[in-house]
């Protein structure tokens, strides 16, 4: 085969599915290397048997090892079972053996200690990420983390974490040194046990918060999602201040993880200067019972007019903005500020009159089309000729959109006169080269997608997945 050069063969290789390039690995080197770097690159651990027992001992090769970039460790779990002696869990699982025993003689081999035969071989990776949502409160992570470190922790640039309080306990016990970690996501659930859940606010602050601010000269990025009725209001009010930190995503319910938001307040103001990069997803829990929670995150969201210099210059943001006039004041109020600096909005969960959209992006739409917003994502509570043209009009850059509709799919003759009357308007001037619409909790139908990519000439894309074959949404 004649020399090609390398950025050629990459850019053909893009066109290649990841799961046919296993057919090209006869080729040459380049697509040898190119198609085990695409089947090693991420590893899962998600369940014990057979083949995850054979997967890691074709990890035992450094050759193969050296390909990993990503190793996450993700029980899959069976939700219609019960936890019993009979039935353990993954992570009392992976302390005995499941699968075949080649040599009668030779002791039982761990899932547990394969991972750690494979960890020194892991020359390369550069996440870690671990999930123990399915973990026994009795058995100790401390030595298989350490384990992990020992091996690669100061190469880590990304690291996961989900689980409990005490998980993050003995996280931190183990001693990680990650001095290259530039990303950090921790995802929390509460401790069943009341006795161990008093032992959470100290855990909370010596140990996460600690390990957080020990991060502070390098993190870029850090993300903290609570899945439960945990209280996080003593993790935020011990953080300190991050000078490189961009990105900064919090998912959690409001009323419950944040009974004392000031540390919050305190995390957003004091690292203003440097975030561009926004997700707060606070919903509350509950809210039909304690209505007052909407109008408290409302309130809050508020409070930041009092000090202009938080969500200035923001490139992202992503937000929950409550269904109150207070809540949508305060997102206004944050997108003027970042008005000259905004590329993409992505507002969640509460569904848009025609007004409403009108007010969110006028504050966007004196920028030009090639500087302006590039993605916006929209729950609307209607789609019609009205809303493209006041987007086309005011956003007329717009490269990617995406539409929640309210209420059930429309009627064939509903969609036919709106296609009918969106043909009587020209969008060939909009640039919008993706498109993707979800009504009723569901994609619309395909055939109305390609009635849809008729009236912009530009799309080339359906759900972001880079064509309009349909596979591979990304969801917003």
């Amino acid at each position: 085969m004649p020399e090609v050069p390398t950025e050629i063969l990459l850019h053909i290789a893009s066109f290649i599915p990841k799961d046919e390039l296993h057919n090209f690995i006869g080729v040459n080197l380049f697509f040898y290397n190119l198609a085990l770097d695409s089947r090693y690159s991420t590893i899962r651990i998600e369940s014990v048997d057979v083949q995850t027992h054979k997967l890691l001992q074709r990890l035992r090769d450094p050759a193969v090892a050296g390909r990993v970039r990503r190793l996450v460790v993700r029980p899959m779990l069976n939700l219609h079972r019960t936890q019993s002696a009979v039935n353990p869990s993954f992570w009392e699982r992976i302390g005995t053996y499941v699968g075949v025993q080649t040599d009668p003689e030779t002791p039982p081999l761990s899932i547990e200690d394969a991972l750690v035969l494979v960890f020194p071989g892991l020359t390369n990776l550069m996440r870690f990420e671990v999930e123990s949502w399915d973990m026994s409160p009795d058995y100790d992570l401390e030595p298989f983390f350490r384990s992990a470190w020992a091996a690669f922790g100061r190469q880590l640039e990304t690291i996961s974490m989900a689980g409990r309080p005490e998980t993050f306990r003995q996280f931190v016990a183990s001693d990680p040194q990650p001095v290259s970690c530039t990303a950090l996501s921790l995802q929390f659930t509460h401790e069943l046990d009341p006795m161990a859940a008093t032992a959470v606010v100290g855990i909370l602050v010596n140990s996460v918060a600690a390990f957080i601010n020990s991060l502070a000269p390098h993190l870029r990025a850090l993300k903290i999602w609570s899945w439960s009725a945990l209280d996080l209001s003593a993790l935020f009010n011990n953080l300190g201040h991050f000078p490189h930190l961009n990105d900064f995503h919090l998912r959690a319910p409001f009323n419950k993880a944040l009974t004392d938001p000031t540390g919050l307040t305190r995390l957003l103001e004091t690292n203003s200067s440097t975030l561009d990069t926004i997700e707060l997803r606070l919903n509350p829990t509950g809210i039909a019972m304690d209505p007052n929670s909407e109008y408290l995150l409302g309130e809050w969201f508020l409070s930041h007019r009092e000090n202009d210099l938080v969500f200035t210059g923001l490139k992202l943001l992503r937000m929950y903005p409550t269904t109150l006039r207070t809540g949508f004041n305060a997102l206004i109020m944050y997108i003027e500020r970042s008005a000259n600096t905004l590329t993409t909005l992505a507002v969640k969960d509460r569904y848009l009159n025609l007004d409403e959209v009108d007010a969110l992006i006028t504050p966007l739409s004196h920028r030009g089309a090639d500087q302006g917003l590039q993605a916006l994502r929209l729950n609307v509570r209607v789609w019609n000729v009205e809303l493209f043209d006041l987007l086309a009009l005011k956003l007329p850059g717009l490269k990617s959109l995406s539409l929640y509709v309210g209420g059930s799919h429309p009627h064939r003759a509903a969609t036919e006169l709106l296609f009918a009357e969106m043909q009587t308007h020209s969008f060939a001037e909009w640039k919008l080269r993706d498109i993707g619409v979800w009504q009723g909790g569901s994609e619309v139908p395909s055939s109305t997608m390609r009635l849809l990519a008729k009236c912009f000439p530009a799309v080339q894309s359906f759900w972001r997945n880079g064509h309009m074959l349909g596979e591979g949404k990304i969801y917003e």
